[in-house]
């Protein structure tokens, strides 16, 4: 997970919404503040788990970013669907 620390700009979010925007992910905030803990508890497990297809040795950010973005956009769809709350 020491390529998401590494990201310029992680370090300064303090909140999930600040997330959510600094990764530009679209959420409905109602639904985000509902299972904001849940979302969290899920998108740190996704992060645990991924490896950037990168090697770390590369200065460019840009697909740990691309790949933090998608984590957390998953981690939200997840949660929000199994508290079925995602209607179409």
């Amino acid at each position: 997970m020491e390529w998401f620390y590494q990201l310029p700009g992680v370090n300064a979010l303090d909140s999930l919404e600040s997330f959510f925007s600094f990764f530009d992910v679209p959420c409905e905030p109602e639904r985000l503040q509902r299972a904001s803990v849940l979302i969290l508890r899920e998108f740190r497990q996704r992060l645990q788990d991924a490896v950037p297809l990168r090697n770390s040795l590369e200065s460019d950010t840009d697909p740990a970013w691309q790949l933090a973005r998608r984590l957390l956009n998953e981690s939200y769809l997840a949660v929000c669907e199994e508290q079925g709350v995602l209607h179409d």
